[in-house]
């Protein structure tokens, strides 16, 4: 809808540049995947998914320090929802980032941009893999095995983009950490809440106002990321040696119980 917003913008740095670049990325794709025939798979695939994500961390979800930020995390990071009301004002405020916007809020924006895209071009591969080699349906999804997925995984050959996709994850999560700390960015987010909503930007002031606001209360997001990271990496390296995706966590990764 805004794609002129960004062509017609012209950045002055590599890093306004590179945000441009994810933005057209992600735009065309969005445009392209509009009527896809397994859109309905792709859907139920995303909510199985974010069902698991659950799962595989519930004994950090039990925990209540955790909980805001782990909703946080699966619900606007890493679980794919639709966000194509954020993802259309980004592309037309784009002009006004780059002008406005210091780098490495700029670059945190581009990082955001390309896990979202990551984040469906995996799902698409995924739900494509499984209807063509296993036959699965959108109906079948409710009752998909850990076995199938991972087989589907092993189908798709993504696993570099997926050690991308939770890297991002890492990495966006480490830069909202950093913001919180800054009174002058948490007070100009307060202020800036009428005039976004005014404009027509409430979602995309809300996921920034809404991922400063749990890490700040969580206090140390660094480490719910880091157990988080390093258990979906050692999930990923058993799929790929041919092994199912395991319902519970090995003892040297679950969190103790207390």
């Amino acid at each position: 809808m805004y794609r002129y917003k960004l062509t017609q913008t012209r950045p002055r740095s590599a890093t306004a540049r590179n945000l441009q670049h994810q933005l057209l990325t992600y735009h065309d794709f969005r445009q392209a995947r509009q009527d896809h025939p397994l859109s309905g798979l792709i859907e139920a695939l995303g909510q199985w998914q974010a069902a698991r994500l659950r799962a595989t961390h519930r004994d950090l979800y039990s925990m209540p320090r955790y909980q805001e930020g782990l909703d946080f995390l699966l619900d606007d990071l890493y679980a794919p929802r639709n966000f194509t009301r954020r993802d259309d004002d980004f592309d037309r405020i784009f002009p006004t980032l780059v002008r406005l916007l210091p780098e490495k809020p700029l670059a945190t924006l581009a990082q955001l941009v390309e896990l979202n895209l990551i984040s469906q071009q995996l799902d698409m591969n995924l739900a494509t893999a499984l209807h063509r080699h296993l036959g699965v349906t959108q109906g079948d999804m409710a009752q998909l095995s850990y076995d199938d997925y991972a087989r589907g995984y092993r189908f798709c050959g993504d696993h570099e983009k997926r050690l991308r996709q939770i890297a991002l994850v890492a990495g966006i999560g480490q830069e909202l950490e950093r913001y919180v700390a800054n009174r002058a960015l948490r007070m100009a987010l307060r202020a800036c809440e009428r005039p976004a909503t005014m404009a027509g930007l409430e979602e995309l002031h809300r996921f920034i106002r809404e991922g400063c606001r749990v890490f700040r209360d969580m206090d140390g997001v660094h480490e719910l990321l880091a157990r988080v990271v390093s258990r979906e990496n050692w999930l990923l390296e058993q799929m790929l040696a041919g092994k199912q995706l395991p319902e519970r966590l090995p003892p040297e990764l679950a969190e103790p119980a207390h």
